[in-house]
């Protein structure tokens, strides 16, 4: 609620010297009243005390004014002599032609002439979440500009502007502002309660028709509950299958318990389990908060997309082009490539959250260029028929853990096959997956002999299936103990539009002799402009293990803010056009242990039978990765290694398989 503030009572002019205000109201062209910034001081009137009002008279009259604003009938206040002349005034919040602020009855009538002049400030107010106080300075900005233009040399403010404030201007929480302005001093607005004003569009407040406010964190609550409940469910799934819950009744063993709670047992047991609705598990999990902060805060993620959007020598792949950012998420991308320069961005995302990006993008002022979507990207033909065959640039973050997990990358090359005009780039354009020997005792034994003494207690059961499953952890470059192997290539530009399923050979030279307790994974990335490298002879896709020819050296710097231009911008900003420079700047960068640790961090298959090798040793096998039959965005893995000797030697070829599940 925005009402009167001691800062904001009506001055009074105190003695010899004290220009009078009384005769500033006008009459404009329209017949409405107006006000301008001359006072209407007299210097022969300089000694007349018959227009001051004492300290008691103005608090009497201050308080008839309040209390008759908004009664046409009543119109003055009559408990003071002094004020049986005036009646409330509400100040326009932008000059007419003339540069005089126009003068009107009522609050309402004053927000219709801004919103008529292309500003709805109880819109600006709302959207901003703006508190009491701010709300008075940016009236008083407003009315500053026009009233009292020499003061401070403060800026105008158009319509546009205000319509486009951020929130973040410095001047909204600078208490200079909550000082009185000249001739707006009893301003009927800075009385006006904008929250109602807002809860009036909002509609009843009562409890069905909730705040706008309220009803977004209905919302937010909502779905964390959806989540919490599949979350639920997926955990309820897995611990019924490891306990062999979800077999029949007959193989349970009851002995001890009376017939009545084998039959529970039994009928729970038998019941059948819900089909799983696995993208609306996906969709939900990425309708929060704290998933969006960690993957803007990985600076190698973030800054790596942004140098290559933001790069001079990326500029003719963007400036005055349309870009479609699949899986938008917060926006972020989004927000690059219009500052970039982007003429038109298209934003898809299937989350609630696509509701958060665009409020995003409205804030930042980009919203007469990205254009937000909410839907899965295949199921948009109609919304998005316009777009077919003529994206200039198609980006998207939609590498997960292992690289493949979550099954995004079918989406997004469905939309380079349906959007992507031809010689359009994908950005990221190449991915590669790797594999080596992993030496990291200290990590195993914590994770795995937690569950032997948890505060006095043994908890071996909670290890059952522990090793079954990849684990997501961050490694020293320490423990890795062979060469690096390259098990799958992915030229994004040219692989089928289909989730990846591949058998990759594999062989990893020891480097040193020690315990090997399992294999680490990790991805590199490359954002190439030029569509370089190609698949060797036009192929599509690339048989694992084979390595694309052509790729540069995979960046492990950490990229930092001043590799990246325009970083210094805010709001609606765009770079500069850019310098002559050309040719297209490939960017990289690896979620390895070369690299700063990412939110990817590296994928662990630890061995249920640690290899006892020596420097030389080699090993060898393939990797089978696949679709989970549970869980379409689940993969299955499988190992088969053979450890061999240095070549001459002779010993014994066991080879061992080992399963996963990367979830």
């Amino acid at each position: 609620m925005v009402g009167p503030s001691s800062q904001q009572q009506p001055s009074k002019p105190r003695g010899p010297g004290a220009p009078r205000y009384e005769a500033q109201e006008r009459s404009s062209e329209d017949g409405s009243a107006s006000y301008h910034s001359d006072s209407s001081f007299d210097p022969e009137d300089d000694h007349d005390l018959g227009d001051w009002v004492s300290d008691e008279e103005e608090q009497q009259a201050s308080g008839a004014v309040l209390k008759m604003q908004g009664n046409e009938s009543l119109g003055y206040a009559s408990t003071s002599q002094s004020y049986s002349s005036r009646k409330v005034r509400y100040l326009a919040l932008f000059p007419n032609a003339h540069g005089q602020l126009d003068c009107f009855k009522t609050a309402q009538e004053a927000l219709d002439d801004a919103s008529g002049r292309g500003c709805d400030v109880v819109e600006v107010v709302a959207r901003l979440q703006l508190d009491p106080l701010q709300t008075i300075r940016l009236l008083n900005r407003l009315r500053r500009t026009v009233l009292e233009p020499k003061v401070g040399q403060v800026e105008a403010l158009s319509p546009r502007s205000v319509a486009e404030l951020t929130g973040k201007e410095a001047w909204l929480d600078d208490d200079a502002e909550l000082m009185p302005v000249k001739g707006a001093e009893s301003d009927g607005l800075l009385q006006t309660d904008f929250d109602e004003l807002i809860a009036q569009r909002d509609g009843p407040q009562d409890a069905a028709h909730p705040t706008r406010a309220l009803r977004a964190r209905i919302q937010e609550l909502e779905t964390l509950l959806q989540s919490s409940q599949l979350s639920f469910e997926d955990l309820r799934q897995r611990y019924m299958s490891a306990l062999s819950l979800d077999t029949p009744a007959g193989h349970l063993s009851d002995k001890g318990k009376n017939r009545s709670d084998q039959a529970t047992r039994t009928s729970d047991a038998s019941r059948e389990v819900p089909k799983r609705d696995d993208d609306s598990h996906y969709f939900t999990s990425y309708a929060g908060h704290d998933i969006h902060q960690t993957m803007i805060s990985d600076v190698v993620r973030t800054l790596s997309y942004a140098k290559f959007l933001l790069h001079p020598r990326n500029a003719s792949l963007i400036r005055g082009k349309t870009v479609m950012d699949v899986g938008c998420g917060s926006g972020i991308l989004s927000l690059l490539a219009a500052r970039a320069g982007a003429k038109e961005v298209i934003a898809i995302d299937a989350s609630d959250v696509a509701e958060r990006a665009e409020a995003n993008v409205r804030q930042n002022g980009f919203a007469t260029t990205i254009r937000v979507v909410k839907g899965k990207v295949e199921e948009l033909k109609d919304e998005l028929k316009a777009y077919e065959g003529s994206v200039d640039l198609l980006v998207s973050e939609w590498m997960g853990y292992f690289l493949l997990y979550e099954s995004m990358l079918p989406s997004v090359l469905y939309a380079r096959d349906t959007y992507l005009r031809s010689g359009g780039v994908l950005a990221p354009s190449h991915s590669r997956m790797t594999l080596a020997a992993l030496s990291d005792k200290k990590l195993v034994t914590s994770r795995l002999d937690f569950w032997n003494d948890v505060h006095g207690f043994e908890m071996h059961s909670m290890r059952h299936g522990l090793e079954d499953e990849a684990w997501t952890e961050h490694v020293s470059s320490e423990s890795i103990v062979s060469s690096v192997a390259t098990i799958q290539d992915l030229p994004l530009e040219h692989i089928p539009s289909k989730q990846p399923n591949f058998v990759a050979p594999f062989s990893l030279i020891m480097s040193s002799s020690t315990a090997v307790h399992g294999f680490i994974s990790w991805f590199d990335t490359w954002f190439s402009p030029n569509h370089l490298p190609l698949p060797p002879k036009g192929r599509q896709e690339m048989p694992g293990g084979e390595e694309l020819a052509g790729l540069t050296p995979c960046e492990t710097r950490t990229p930092e803010l001043a590799d990246v231009r325009g970083m210094n911008l805010r709001g609606g900003a765009i770079v500069d056009a850019a310098s002559d420079e050309d040719g297209g700047e490939v960017v990289s960068f690896t979620t390895g242990p070369a690299g700063k640790e990412t939110h990817w961090k590296q994928t662990l298959f630890i061995l249920k039978e640690p290899i006892q090798a020596s420097k030389g040793d080699v090993i060898e096998g393939t990797i089978h990765v696949s679709t989970s039959a549970g869980n379409s965005r689940e993969l299955d893995v499988e190992l088969h290694y053979i450890t061999s000797p240095p070549t001459g030697a002779k010993a014994v070829r066991t080879e061992t398989v080992q399963l996963f599940a990367v979830r």
